[in-house]
C-alpha cells in the first residue's frame, strides 16, 4: 500500500482524518468507507475537527481554526472535497450541497459549538465595515 499526497492509500485505510505530525497517543482510530484518498487534516493549535457518521456509513469530518469566519466539511460521499462552511443569518450555509436532517443536526451542532471561535473574526470584519462607512470631517 502507497501513501498518496493526501493520505494513506484508500484500501483498507485505518486512518480516516490523515494527521500530519499526530502524536502516538491518538483518540479515535477510523477506517474509511469511501474508495477517495482520506483527506490530510493537519492538527494545529485552535482547530476543532468534529466527525460523523450516519445510519449509511457515509463520513463527514468538520474542520474549523479558531478566529476563521468560516470552516470547511469533507464528506467521503463526495470524494472527501472540502466544502466552504459560512455564516447564513446565524445557520451554518454549505451552497448547494444537499445534507439528509442527521448530517444537517452534526453540521448545526459543529457550528454552534465553534460560534465563539469565530466571534473575533466576525467583530473585526464588522469594524472594518463601520470604519469604512463612516467618514472622518473635521469641525
Amino acid at each position: 500500500m502507497s501513501d498518496s499526497p493526501r493520505g494513506p492509500a484508500a484500501t483498507s485505510d485505518r486512518v480516516l482524518v490523515y494527521v500530519h505530525g499526530a502524536v502516538t497517543d491518538e483518540l479515535l482510530d477510523l477506517t474509511n468507507h469511501h474508495p477517495a484518498p482520506v483527506p490530510v487534516i493537519e492538527r494545529r493549535p485552535g482547530r476543532y475537527v468534529g466527525y460523523f457518521e450516519n445510519a449509511f456509513g457515509e463520513q463527514l469530518v468538520f474542520v474549523h481554526d479558531a478566529g476563521a469566519v468560516d470552516a470547511t466539511l469533507y464528506l467521503g460521499d463526495v470524494d472527501w472535497e472540502p466544502r466552504r462552511v459560512s455564516d447564513g443569518n446565524g445557520l451554518p450555509d454549505v451552497a448547494d450541497l444537499i445534507l439528509n436532517r442527521e448530517e444537517r443536526a452534526f453540521l448545526c451542532a459543529c457550528w454552534v459549538a465553534t460560534a465563539s471561535r469565530r466571534e473575533p473574526s466576525r467583530m473585526a470584519a464588522k469594524s472594518e465595515r463601520v470604519r469604512s462607512a463612516v467618514r472622518w470631517r473635521p469641525r
